[in-house]
């Protein structure tokens, strides 16, 4: 069949179009599709989404506000209202649960989600209502250590005695989660720190009954294995030898045989590491070892042979202060360490060397000296030279020392007598001895320190005369109760020379007091036996107290690393008991836990001069 030409054309003329029509659809679908989207505008980041308000009494309302789970998502971006809707009916369990750390079992809690305000958060506000209830108490207690037949009767019941008497939740006491966790560790800790290193938690039961507000306890501790010590292993020497690290580790306690003791392995870590030969020090036993004399395990890592240290620094007492230090760990053929250090300050100047041998099997070592000075103490120039040799033993909270000195000074003022006076020298049989009993150094809050020198002498020079020189300090740190009371620090120094009054015991021998660590509001060493000519010269008698308040200074209910202080300070210095006249500081200060120790700012002000001195100084040492 032949159709006419024309309506062919007109059919296809409409199929092409409507092809056409389809390809200008699918571009422009595409082109959309790549073309870039208008978005609504993210929340800014940190930007909360809720607010939640904790109605609780207020000892736990910070607890709350700080760990429900609910405050991790507050910034989510992607927060959306049904998710929160979600977080808001699974509060009050959460709730629940963070009470129950504090032993409050029964504790009832609500939240309700209010609409967003136009001015608040865009997915509305929290409220959190929260009934504690009764707090739980401790019941029943049951303690128990898993008996060992390798081990005699008597000594299964003194672990389980031991046990006891290192329990800290007893019963009747408030329970919290917190108190369980440290009671539990605690009474591991009296197994694994003596004798027991291996010793593990075998199980432990809290059972609450919530009718009777009550949680029965129960412990078990499997004590493992009695180990002892057995002989002393050292890794890392290259220069000293093992048996003088071995006398070390000994001196501690830590002597094969000994029952274990952590506190023993620690102390001697603490002597090593404390000699100055060694940079690091790790000593330990390895507990998958055998029980029974467990090789010590010493190692270490030592310190250069040569070690250079500069300083820089000041005080208000001598101004602007250079020094050098120069440490030798090992002098060639003698064995011996040595300590030099040259010290430049406004009115003082130093230059002193030290030599140490190393550490006997009965803990001493000898020690050797020489130090030579120049000190102007308003106008008078003291020059003066010292060297002592002797034997000295230290401990960990007890120093002692045996030594004979040899002084020799000279102290003259240029201006009022030009002509240099004779020198006065002495030889002298001195012994030391201080103890500390600190609770956190370089930082303590409590505990005492003593210390005590005598010696008896007898002056070479000019005219030969015995004479007796005594020297005592004494420093204590009371807490007061309450956190913020801070506590009291005082200090008590005493010395005296006693001889003739025409002796000649050299100036180094005799008393000075004033300045930062002796009587503030005063100069350095300005606190003597003043002369006709205003010059002041060493005294034989010396007399120092001093009362401090030290108290924490608080920010935001968090105690800073500041701590404000009020002072008085009385000292004196005479050559007689009757000449004695008291100078007195008081002023206020700050202190502050700075990593080099604790940094002292004072400002006092003088009785007797009048006038107003501020007072810096680093560090606590006794």
């Amino acid at each position: 069949m032949i159709r006419p030409h024309g309506a062919q054309g007109g059919w296809q003329s409409r199929a092409w179009a409507c092809v056409f029509a389809c390809a200008l659809g699918a571009l422009a679908a595409t082109a959309h599709a790549q073309a870039p989207q208008v978005a609504a505008p993210a929340p800014a980041a940190n930007t909360p989404r809720f607010a939640l308000r904790i109605q609780a009494p207020a000892e736990f309302a910070g607890l709350l506000q700080k760990h429900l789970n609910i405050q991790r998502f507050k910034t989510l971006a992607d927060l959306n209202a049904t998710e929160l809707q979600r977080l808001v009916s699974e509060l009050p369990a959460d709730a629940r649960q963070l009470m129950g750390t504090q032993g409050h079992f029964s504790a009832h809690a609500t939240a309700t989600l209010s609409a967003p305000a136009p001015s608040g958060p865009p997915l509305g506000d929290i409220t959190l209502v929260l009934e504690p209830g009764p707090q739980a108490r401790v019941g029943n207690v049951v303690l128990a250590v898993q008996p060992r037949a390798d081990e005699p009767p008597d000594h299964n019941a003194a672990m389980e005695s031991r046990l006891r008497s290192s329990w800290t939740l007893p019963s009747g006491q408030a329970f919290t989660q917190a108190a369980w966790d440290d009671a539990k560790a605690a009474a591991l800790r009296a197994f694994t720190q003596t004798g027991h290193p291996a010793a593990s938690l075998q199980g432990s039961l809290a059972d609450v009954d919530g009718d009777t507000h009550t949680v029965n306890l129960a412990l078990e501790i499997d004590p493992g294995p009695a180990f002892t010590f057995g002989s002393v292993q050292v890794e890392g020497l290259q220069r000293y030898e093992a048996d003088w690290v071995s006398h070390m580790v000994e001196l501690s306690g830590v002597v094969p045989g000994s029952p274990y003791d952590l506190a023993q392995l620690q102390s001697a870590q603490q002597r090593l590491a404390q000699s100055g030969y060694f940079e690091s020090v790790f000593v330990f036993v390895d507990t998958d070892g055998p029980a029974d004399r467990t090789p010590v395990r010493v190692k270490v890592r030592e310190a250069l042979r040569h070690k250079w240290v500069l300083g820089v620094g000041g005080s208000t007492d001598n101004g602007a202060r250079i020094s050098a230090e120069h440490h030798w760990r090992q002098i060639p053929w003698l064995n011996w360490s040595a300590h030099t250090k040259v010290k430049l300050e406004r009115d003082h100047r130093t230059l002193e060397a030290d030599l140490r041998s190393p550490v006997g099997p009965d803990g001493w070592h000898w020690v050797a000296g020489a130090k030579a000075s120049r000190q102007d103490d308003n106008g008078t120039i003291t020059t003066s030279q010292q060297y002592r040799l002797g034997k000295a033993k230290n401990e960990e909270s007890l120093d002692r020392t045996y030594f004979v000195q040899f002084d020799r000074s000279l102290a003259r003022d240029p201006v009022v007598a030009p002509l240099a006076p004779e020198a006065r020298q002495a030889v002298s049989a001195n012994f030391g001895w201080a103890r500390r009993q600190f609770d956190n150094m370089p930082f303590p809050t409590r505990g005492h320190g003593l210390a005590a020198e005598v010696g008896v002498g007898w002056t070479v020079a000019q005219t030969g005369a015995p004479f007796l020189r005594t020297h005592a300090r004494w420093q204590g740190l009371w807490p007061l109760p309450g956190d913020r009371n801070g506590r009291l620090s005082a200090r008590l120094e005493g010395g005296a020379v006693i001889a003739k009054t025409t002796t000649p015991v050299p100036e180094s021998q005799l008393f000075l007091t004033g300045g930062d660590q002796t009587v503030r509001g005063y100069k350095l060493r300005n606190i003597g036996v003043h002369q006709p000519d205003g010059t002041i010269n060493p005294g034989r008698l010396l007399t120092v107290a001093s009362v401090e308040w030290q108290r924490p200074i608080w920010s935001n209910g968090t105690r800073t690393a500041w701590e404000s202080a009020l002072f008085v300070d009385v000292g004196s210095v005479a050559n007689q008991a009757s000449d004695l006249s008291a100078k007195v500081g008081v002023g206020a200060g700050l202190r502050y836990n700075s990593p080099v120790g604790p940094l002292q700012m004072d400002l006092a002000y003088g009785v007797d001069t009048r006038r107003l001195r501020l007072h810096l100084s680093v560090g606590f040492a006794f």
